[in-house]
């Protein structure tokens, strides 16, 4: 027979999740319209948006208008309401914040599965509501937080058997994210664990994903494979930038693991691997242990690893603190399951509750080093946004309509709000541009580019033909003309250059 707490864990009155939701909104979406984007690749995603709105308001989208450097579902989903909201950022942001808000509620739902027990996951939720990196990104046009939020649905669809649906959840999670496709063979494994059975129609759902993703390749590229391709050149850039990136440094190592764990939550991680060692200790026991409890260590640690593995192979040669956000959602309500484990062996009892007080402050003062990333994201915002708008001013000073810029800082070319065919990117590129400098010269000439955007970063061939312009003071002689540059403390400094023949 199920405890009293179970029972009333699984009839939550309606004016508790309302509450809860109401709170998680207000906070996610004030976050939305209040916060600035993160980073350059939630630009990236503004532009795909606007490019898929686009196609879709003119009735002329195909398949192959899917293909990107990113899974497209997010992108997709946002473009939509930006058919009439016309602005791909803003839309971004909201769908990021509304599945900000739905994490927060299945946090709370899942930690509440696992312990009955109001008081934590009520604590759980508040830390999740309040932590600001979670917060930053679910005012972020990113895939981070959606696809936190559909792991977190798979899971809590798991939790209560319903496999089918777990799986649907955990398919579009693998059109957010790679991340997700870790789930392929655990879903399926965890049923059969769990039902000794496995569904066809689950299974089916969670291979769609990368078979489509496949098949959309082929169709944009004609190679099935020019995803992976594209991004394998990408990293080989990455690394000339970077080239102690090629091996594994102790400084490179040490703060990568620093900026998981800054995202991810050092206290979570440790009751995580605590809760790991639990299960373990109970199976050989007893030969059983909480099902709740290894589904989510399970859910966790096969991500977590999925991330491992492409570190060390290099397919994701840096690890940023974002990367650990899922790992925080999901080791939340393990965080309120240790916590309960060790409130019911404390005595006297309130030593549990003393114990449980201290893990939550624990847990709310490790974030405490994420509060400067907020500031220094404005600053970053501030920065792109004053040489977007020294662009727009003498473009209009000048009269010029007909000018091009070319610029490797896509958060210059959203915020300017310009026409996108105004912009040209290093991506796009002849692959001649980048052997020879008057090649590119001549590239820059005959499309009319009138201005350039210079950011130290890789894969640019601004900065691979003119390191010179990242100087300061700037060069006073050349084929540019410097008009303005601006300072980040989040991100490289930004110069806009005039280009003079």
């Amino acid at each position: 027979m199920a405890s009293s707490a179970a029972v009333q864990s699984e009839s939550r009155g309606f004016s508790t999740w309302l509450v809860l939701w109401l709170i998680a909104l207000a906070v996610r979406l004030w976050g939305a319209f209040y916060l600035p984007n993160a980073e350059q690749d939630g630009y990236s995603d503004a532009v795909t948006i606007a490019r898929l709105s686009a196609s879709l308001a003119g009735g002329h989208f195909h398949t192959a208008d899917l293909y990107g450097f990113w899974l497209p579902l997010f992108q997709f989903v946002a473009a939509v309401p930006n058919l009439w909201m016309r602005d791909p950022l803003l839309a971004g942001k909201i769908v990021s914040s509304l599945s900000g808000a739905v994490s927060c509620l299945l946090v709370f739902a899942i930690a509440d599965r696992l312990t009955h027990r109001l008081v934590l996951s009520g604590a759980v939720f508040a830390l999740v509501l309040l932590n600001p990196l979670h917060l930053l990104y679910s005012a972020a046009c990113m895939t981070d937080v959606p696809f936190g939020c559909l792991t977190l649905a798979s899971l809590w669809f798991l939790l209560r058997d319903r496999w089918v649906a777990a799986a649907l959840c955990a398919a579009l999670a693998g059109g957010v994210r790679v991340e997700a496709w870790a789930l392929i063979p655990l879903l399926p494994l965890l049923q059969w664990i769990r039902q000794r059975r496995i569904s066809p129609l689950a299974s089916a759902l969670l291979v769609f994903p990368p078979l489509a993703w496949l098949f959309v390749s082929w169709m944009a590229r004609g190679n099935w494979f020019a995803f992976f391709a594209d991004r394998a050149l990408y990293h080989a850039h990455y690394l000339d930038f970077h080239p102690s990136r090629r091996g594994f440094t102790l400084a490179d190592v040490s703060g990568d693991f620093a900026y998981l764990l800054l995202g991810a939550n050092q206290i979570v991680v440790l009751a995580s691997l605590v809760a790991a060692g639990f299960i373990a200790i109970e199976f050989v026991r007893r030969r059983r242990t909480s099902w709740e409890c290894f589904a989510t260590v399970s859910y966790l640690f096969s991500i977590a690893g999925l991330l491992m593995l492409a570190y060390v192979t290099k397919r994701q040669p840096v690890w940023l603190p974002r990367y650990g956000l899922v790992v925080l959602v999901l080791g939340l309500p393990l965080l309120a399951w240790v916590t309960q484990r060790f409130m019911e062996r404390a005595r006297p009892g309130w030593l549990g509750w003393l114990g449980a007080g201290l893990a939550v402050l624990a847990c709310a003062a490790a974030t405490s080093p994420q509060l400067p990333i907020i500031p220094n994201v404005i600053s970053d915002f501030r920065a792109h946004s004053k040489v977007a708008d020294a662009l727009v001013a003498d473009l209009e000073q000048r009269n010029d309509h007909a000018a091009r810029c070319f610029s490797d800082d896509i958060a210059v070319q959203v915020l300017s709000h310009l026409p996108p065919d105004r912009f040209l990117r290093s991506p796009s590129a002849p692959r001649a541009t980048w052997d020879d400098v008057v090649v590119f010269e001549n590239y820059l000439r005959e499309q009319h580019v009138g201005y350039v955007v210079f950011m130290p970063t890789e894969d640019s061939l601004p900065v691979k033909h003119y390191p010179e312009l990242g100087q300061s003071p700037a060069p006073a002689n050349g084929p540019f003309q410097f008009i303005t540059s601006a300072t980040s403390s989040f991100g490289p400094d930004v110069w806009l250059y005039r280009r003079l023949d």
